[in-house]
């Protein structure tokens, strides 16, 4: 920019004007580059998924509410670890952004085991109150704290049921069977306490497993059956629906707070549009997958008696209400539904 000045122009109120408008410039260059600010997300999930579309769906509206100036890249298929590693990089704050499911966290902060308890959800819209609730997100944040991170939000998936590659219509007829689930004390002692013998294995091994028959089923969800091809060698589903894993998503207590009070409000307000439409995505996602099971690839659903399973696995609410940690989640939980053991 050429700042010379003619002779005819050496007035006054054109200096003036002049230096004004000098003066100015910085502070106009300096609006339109204000930084932009990328975070990465990671999760272990893939990206054309359920969960993989909310999850850009997030980041998409973020970057359009905020204007362009909070923006993610994603990592998704596990390209940057497992759970358990990609949470610890959280709590060191080299990542931002992670999904880790119930189980995997209870493995690192036990009483959070409460949200795999069996029947602790006895329909979506429960589940949808529970966690939707700011008494139960106060529990979780607080606990967050405690182990440096922060909690964003959830996304469902669907209930689970129990697989198997021979007919089982009810929980006796489970006896000595051997399950595949996953790896968490609470899932372990839930399938013992339905009397099966429950095997924690690799779900990539899982296939081949019910093949080879080392073992006989596993639980798991209705759309995970199909989508992986269960369905070629287990053609029976006992519908228990007797628990809904959660993915809980986590952010670093850096990444909270390099966010203005207005970035962390959008973010916190795409995360609760988020995680509550991943409820209503699971149970469609639930409906269709079970339609095709069926009439695709002739897989057996049998009814059950719940109340039978419910009463099998007390002891475990009673051994959780013991625990002072986990009975205040429990208890808190267990009043929302207004229910009692």
């Amino acid at each position: 920019m050429n700042f010379t000045i003619s002779k005819a122009d050496r007035t006054l109120p054109t200096l003036i004007a002049l230096l004004i408008s000098i003066t100015l410039l910085p502070l106009k260059l300096n609006a339109s580059e204000i930084p932009v600010k990328t975070y990465k997300i990671v999760t272990d999930i893939q990206a054309d998924g359920t969960a993989g579309k909310l999850i850009s769906e997030f980041a998409k509206n973020v970057q359009k509410r905020t204007n362009d100036k909070v923006r993610f890249k994603i990592f998704h298929a596990g390209v940057l670890g497992d759970q358990l590693q990609y949470f610890q990089h959280i709590q060191r704050g080299v990542i931002d952004i992670g999904l880790i499911n119930s189980a995997s966290i209870e493995s690192v902060i036990p009483y959070l085991g409460i949200m795999n308890m069996p029947y602790l959800f006895r329909s979506a819209e429960e589940y949808r109150k529970v966690m939707n609730s700011a008494k139960i997100r106060d529990i979780l944040f607080e606990s967050a704290k405690k182990n440096r991170f922060a909690f964003l939000g959830y996304l469902s998936s669907d209930f689970r049921s129990i697989y198997t590659s021979k007919p089982v219509t009810n929980r006796l007829e489970l006896a000595s069977l051997r399950l595949r689930t996953i790896s968490s004390q609470t899932y372990m002692q839930m399938l013992h306490r339905f009397g099966a013998v429950p095997t924690a294995l690799p779900f990539g091994e899982l296939y081949s497993a019910m093949q080879q028959g080392v073992v006989d089923g596993a639980e798991g969800g209705i759309a995970g059956i199909y989508e992986a091809g269960f369905s070629d060698v287990a053609k029976f589903v006992l519908h228990t629906e007797h628990t809904r894993l959660t993915d809980f998503v986590i952010a670093s207590t850096k990444f909270t707070n390099s966010l203005s009070e207005t970035e962390r409000q959008i973010v916190n307000e795409e995360f609760i549009h988020i995680s509550d439409k991943s409820i209503d995505f699971a149970q469609e996602n639930e409906r269709i997958t079970k339609k095709k099971l069926i009439d695709e690839k002739g897989v057996k659903f049998y009814s059950v008696d719940k109340e039978d399973f419910i009463n099998s696995v007390k002891p475990l609410y009673e051994a959780a209400l013991a625990e002072p940690e986990k009975a205040t989640l429990l208890k808190a939980i267990l009043q929302l539904e207004q229910r009692t053991l």
